[in-house]
């Protein structure tokens, strides 16, 4: 991941800009929180396109062939329970 060096430049450069004022290296756990919140948002996105573009893996197709089989095995239940009941009905 390229996160972690481009945000150890960023805050050479801070440093280097503030350099009248004095930044301890204690500072660069300022960064923590930030990458926190980023690194999973990045690779969320990474995981996504790789899965799509390189494995050919399309997710929205795929929920919408589950969301197929299980209209289709409910339709089945009713069709099932109608049959049920209109046997009932018969004896």
């Amino acid at each position: 991941m390229l996160l972690i060096p481009i945000a150890m430049y960023v805050f050479q450069v801070v440093s280097l800009i503030y350099e009248d004022r004095f930044i301890d290296e204690v500072e660069i756990f300022w960064l923590l929180p930030i990458m926190i919140v980023v690194i999973p948002f990045v690779y969320f996105i990474r995981l996504k396109l790789f899965d799509k573009h390189v494995l050919g893996i399309d997710l929205e197709a795929m929920d919408r062939e589950l969301k197929a089989y299980k209209e289709k095995e409910l339709k089945e239940k009713e069709r099932l329970q109608k049959d049920e009941m209109a046997k009932e009905k018969l004896l």
